[in-house]
């Protein structure tokens, strides 16, 4: 695992219930896309 992939992972989202969440928890048993979306308006 890299460097990288340590703090992303540490890091937390909230879900759609809008309970927090750590972003490891998302590709832990499976592969996972992470797409981030900038809103410039």
């Amino acid at each position: 695992m890299t460097q990288v992939t340590k703090e992303l992972g540490a890091a937390t989202i909230l879900d759609r219930d809008g309970k927090a969440v750590a972003l490891e928890s998302l590709w832990r048993d499976r592969p996972a896309v992470l797409a981030f979306v900038r809103h410039f308006g």
